[in-house]
């Protein structure tokens, strides 16, 4: 093995990016750590003309950090494709919804609600803005998703989406493709 692609290995195993491919890995929580990791990765790929590839594994996590990575990768100036892991859950579909091609792979599934909400503050007025907040989130999500389901699902009202996200909806790859929160199943697509 070369030295330099000894150099790309390291790369991808300490800082979950290899430049040969232009591939980067967005696995776990989505948090500031992930955000770091897109931010870095994302910019380094971006510079070098040609598709990025993004691999994502996620159980969800904060909706502000998915706004991020979300706006990171619709600022991409190369095609940036996602595939889908294991799960991806919650804040982490928000991400998958960025992507100029998102894919699942066979085994995979997909969870989508509005969330849940986080309180840090007892007093009540605070908890009146945070509830606030959370209303203005809830419906970025519901027009983050639309976006994509309309470009399938010409009919398809926020209130269809409403009843769904009710409780936490599980989508087979098959079922997320035919709502069209993906466009295409399996890795070599």
């Amino acid at each position: 093995m070369s030295e330099k692609l000894s150099e790309f290995i390291e790369l991808f195993h300490d800082h979950d990016v290899f430049i040969p491919t232009k591939t980067m890995k967005l696995v776990g929580d989505v948090d500031e750590d992930l955000f770091n990791s897109a931010l870095c990765n994302l910019h380094s790929l971006d510079s070098i003309h040609g598709d990025i590839t993004i691999k994502l594994m996620s159980d969800g996590g904060s909706v502000s950090i998915a706004r991020g990575i979300y706006d990171l990768i619709i600022g991409c100036k190369n095609r940036v494709r996602i595939i889908c892991y294991g799960e991806v859950s919650s804040a982490g579909t928000i991400i998958l919804q960025a992507g100029d091609h998102r894919v699942m792979s066979e085994n995979s599934k997909l969870m989508i609600h509005v969330g849940e909400e986080g309180m840090s503050s007892n007093h009540p007025r605070n908890i009146d803005k945070l509830h606030e907040q959370y209303r203005i989130d809830e419906k970025w999500i519901e027009d983050i998703y639309l976006l994509k389901i309309k470009e399938k699902k010409k009919r398809f009202t926020r209130e269809n989406l409403k009843d769904m996200l009710i409780w936490d909806k599980s989508l087979s790859p098959k079922e997320a493709l035919a709502l069209g929160l993906i466009d295409s199943i399996g890795e070599l697509q």
